[in-house]
């Protein structure tokens, strides 16, 4: 799952990161983040998504900056990840930070 360079760790998640596969994504994402003081994440294969996806993304954004760490994706999110945080509503009223972490880019 992740390829690691120097102290930075790029990590690809699979089509389906949905509610019936986050319970497996996740131990291995935090494993990431508690292993290297950067990670970046392509969710360019992400295509079966739901919000509990979103959510441990969030949930791990969080975590990093907490520790002094970043996250952060390979591209803006697109497809299917880009449908449901438009569905969720989470792109209504979106906050700088969401807008450079999931659409890289400013508002």
């Amino acid at each position: 799952m992740a390829e690691v360079k120097k102290n930075r760790s790029e990590t690809s998640l699979p089509e389906k990161a949905n509610i019936r596969t986050v319970k497996d994504l996740q131990p291995e994402l935090l494993a990431a983040l508690q292993g290297e003081n950067a990670v970046v994440l392509d969710i360019s294969a992400c295509r079966e998504v739901d919000f509990s996806f979103v959510q441990m993304i969030e949930a791990a954004r969080l975590y990093a900056k907490v520790a002094g760490k970043t996250l952060t994706l390979s591209a803006p999110a697109e497809g299917a990840v880009l449908d449901v945080l438009k569905r969720a509503g989470f792109l209504d009223q979106v906050s700088p930070e969401h807008a450079s972490f999931w659409l890289h880019r400013e508002v």
